[in-house]
């Protein structure tokens, strides 16, 4: 009879790792969507809509040459209203991408905030993962507040804050993150409720 190590197991188990874990990124993506549909103030419509623009416009700026090639644009869609963050070399090509963007099929309005600058390092695209990270921890703990009607989106220091809110949830998660570690500024595009 064969004894089988823990050396052994453990082998097995890091071969196997890579082999599961897009299963279990599958599992956890459908939960997450699942979570953030149920709690989205948006119809299941206009969820799949704004994943629809996001590809859609992502598609579109990738196949502008010069702007795939020289600029760094991330683009989010909520509730139809896109957001553009990142950097472009010069104000030419920040325009262009207002304007291939808006032409994608059921876009409402497109906020711009995309900066002229070098794209952004390695280094502070991390520390922007980290103040997105912390903003929606706060958000999440704090008491009475419906932290998932908020998308938060950060850019070189920049916080952004999407979502279908009343004014006093604005007010609420403008306090919440103003003072996070990092925090350059915070910039509102939200849609406001009765």
């Amino acid at each position: 009879m064969h004894k089988i190590s823990f050396k052994n197991i453990s082998i097995l188990f890091i071969l196997a790792t890579p082999l599961l874990s897009g299963c279990v990124a599958a599992v956890a993506t459908t939960a997450l969507v699942g979570t953030d549909m149920a709690t989205d103030r948006r119809t299941s419509g206009s969820y799949i809509e704004d994943q629809t623009i996001e590809l859609k416009s992502g598609q579109a700026i990738s196949d502008h040459n010069e702007l795939d090639q020289s600029s760094n644009i991330n683009v989010t869609s909520f509730n139809r209203v896109v957001l553009l963050v990142g950097q472009a070399p010069n104000e030419s090509l920040r325009n262009t991408a207002s304007e291939i963007v808006r032409k994608i099929d059921n876009v409402r309005k497109v906020h711009n905030e995309i900066r002229i600058s070098a794209p952004n390092s390695l280094l502070s695209s991390t520390s922007d993962t980290w103040i997105t990270t912390k903003a929606k921890s706060l958000m999440l703990a704090e008491q009475n507040f419906a932290s998932g009607h908020i998308k938060i989106i950060t850019e070189n220091g920049e916080l952004f804050l999407m979502g279908l809110v009343t004014r006093a949830e604005a007010d609420k998660a403008i306090a919440i993150v103003r003072n996070i570690d990092g925090v350059e500024r915070v910039v509102q595009a939200f849609e406001y409720m009765p």
